[in-house]
């Protein structure tokens, strides 16, 4: 008796989990700008106060100014959808040394557009054309 009640409990469990399904993880490589680059994107969506944690882990990144001579920053942006506005989540903190950029933002939606640009102004209030990274977050 004791033991199809551990069993049960173990199967409850295990069907918990799946349920759950863990965050989203992206594998993303970057555009033609910065030829090299890859980025992993996890994204954790909480359904329930309908925002996603969103970590960002970018690696063989060059420096901002050789994807454009006028490049100072790599900034992150979202946007609910194709005809919505772009928001800037933040600034990607950037180490020369490594070639590395990294980022943890929270998105106010549970699926949306993402990217990263180099940006001449840190606060820059809507992305430009020199977008490096680029996925759509979603279940």
């Amino acid at each position: 008796m004791r033991q199809l009640i551990l069993r049960g409990l173990f199967v409850a469990a295990a069907l918990a989990l799946t349920a759950c399904g863990g965050p989203l993880k992206y594998n993303v490589p970057s555009s033609r700008l910065a030829p090299g680059a890859d980025a992993e994107i996890v994204a954790e969506v909480k359904d329930e106060t309908n925002q996603t944690a969103v970590n960002v882990q970018a690696k063989n990144l060059p420096p901002p100014a050789r994807v454009n001579p006028n490049g100072k920053y790599y900034v992150a942006w979202q946007r609910k959808g194709n005809q919505g506005g772009w928001l800037r989540l933040g600034t990607v903190l950037f180490d020369e040394e490594k070639r590395t950029g990294t980022l943890a933002a929270t998105v106010p939606e549970t699926a949306f557009d993402f990217e990263i640009s180099v940006e001449a102004e840190e606060g820059a209030q809507s992305p430009s054309a020199d977008v490096v990274f680029s996925q759509r977050v979603s279940k």
